[in-house]
Parts: C-alpha cells; structure tokens; sequence
C-alpha cells in the first residue's frame, strides 16, 4: 500500500512492504533526499557505509550520494521516503535548511529515536497535501518541507545522529579520490598505480565495500554531476565533457537508463 506526492521538484512515498531482497537496489540521484525508517529490518549502504537503522529512524542523503536498501526480513518494512530539489527553498534559508546534510564525515548522516521529536508528523502534515486542490497543495508543499527540515535541522543541532559500520580507510581514500576527479579520465589502470594495489584486488574490494564497481560508481557520479549542471542552465554536451564523459553517446545512454529521461529533455526544463 502506499501514498504519493509526485512533482517535477519533489517526489514523497508512503509505503509498506514485506518482500526481503537479496542485495543492496543501488542508485544515486541528483536531489535530497530523506528516508524516514519506521519499521521493519534492513540495511542501508550509503557511500560505502552500512546503517542497520532502529524503527524510527531517519536517513540524509545529499545530491549525487551513492546507496541502497537491503530488506532483510518479511517484518513489514514501513518508511516514508522524501525526494526533492533545493529550488523548493527560500533563498534566505535554503543554506542552513540543507546544512544537516553534509554531515561531519560526509554526505549522510542517520538520526535514530527520532519519534521523540513528533518527526512523523510533520511527514503526515506534507503528505496531506496529496488531497488538497490546486493551488493550495503549491503554495503549501514548500512551507511543510522547510517546516520538516527545520525539525531536522534542530535534531541535528542537538547531535542525536548515530554512528555506522566502519568502513575500510583504503577504499574510502578511493572514493576520495574519485569524487573530487570525476572530469578526470579515470581507469582501473590509473586507480591501480595511484594506490599500489592490483586491479582485481582493488575493484573485489571497492565492491565489497559499496556493492558495486568503481565504473558503475562512476557513471552515476557523473551523471548526477551533470544533472546538477544542466539544471543550471550548461547545455547537456557541455555538461558530459565537464564531468568526464568524453563521448556524448555513451553519456546520453547512461543519463537516460539511470534518470529515465534525456539530458535534452532536462535542460529544456531547466
């Protein structure tokens, strides 16, 4: 079962399933986004780091965040999930309303016992806007979200965010190094001097840590890189060349499998 709000800025679920899966569904999206976890048993893996989050908990990611979800038993796996655009922010505040997340140690940060803090509510408030006629359900979609993101912002203040599985310092010095050289032409090859380790050694151990391979890793990084940049208004070749693709057919394919729509269509939009 579950509830929709389904935008061009922002997308919010409601959603109960019992089904456990067999691996981490791995995606990286090029908006924030923020998973309220209510029940169930799961695992997250977000940039190579594993939460086991407790009921009521929630998750932050930041734009161009690698992760999935794991369901690890039939329990009814209970969440909201909340994906949206900073353009739904006031200029003045959209800095500090985002601020909780970058984090401390990167771009996620998980809050547990966040039921003390009424959190669910203020989901319950922003998806009532689901049943409201236009243009009310418009003018108040950006007041609810700021609203639950200044909760957020308060918890975040108050430093309840818990701590995840340690992750192996070789493979994060890797991702590293790839987030801050995406226009770089990056190899296995390259990796492998860079870091003196063989290149099967490296890419057995960089998919052991984030479920998947340093290319795959790549290309969603990129892709995302290059929404953002569209978004502001680059025309989409620009765009791939800026973030290292450097054949536009292989970016236009991969920004379309993994976004579901064209860079084309994305900047005529923008």
């Amino acid at each position: 079962m579950g509830e929709n709000i389904e935008r061009e800025n922002i997308s919010f679920h409601y959603s109960v399933t019992n089904e456990p899966t067999d691996s981490f569904a791995l995606h990286c999206h090029p908006y924030y986004e923020v998973y309220y976890f209510i029940g169930g048993r799961v695992s997250y893996l977000v940039e190579g780091k594993r939460y086991e989050p407790k009921p009521h908990s929630i998750l932050l990611m930041a734009p161009g965040t690698f992760h999935g979800v794991k369901i690890e038993s039939a329990e009814d796996y209970e969440r909201y999930s909340l994906h949206f655009h900073s353009s739904l922010l006031s200029g003045s505040r959209m800095e500090l309303l985002l601020s909780p997340f970058t984090g401390k140690d990167g771009p996620d940060i998980c809050f547990e016992g966040v039921n003390t803090y009424s959190l669910e509510n203020y989901f319950q408030s922003l998806m009532e806007c689901a049943h409201l006629e236009e243009p009310l359900c418009e003018q108040l979609i950006p007041i609810r979200l700021e609203a639950l993101l200044s909760q957020i912002l308060r918890m975040q203040l108050q430093g309840i965010s818990s701590g995840a599985q340690a992750q192996s310092r070789t493979v994060e010095r890797i991702m590293d190094y790839l987030n801050r050289n995406l226009s770089a032409p990056i190899t296995l090859d390259s990796l492998s001097e860079q870091f003196f380790l063989s290149k099967n050694h490296l890419n057995f151990l960089f998919k052991q840590a984030t479920g998947t391979t340093v290319k795959n890793y790549l290309i969603h990084k990129r892709v995302a890189a290059a929404n953002a940049l569209i978004r502001q208004g680059s025309p989409a070749a620009a765009a791939a060349e800026q973030v290292g693709f450097g054949d536009y057919s292989a970016f236009f394919k991969a920004y379309k499998k993994i976004l579901g729509t064209s860079p084309t269509d994305t900047y005529r939009t923008a």
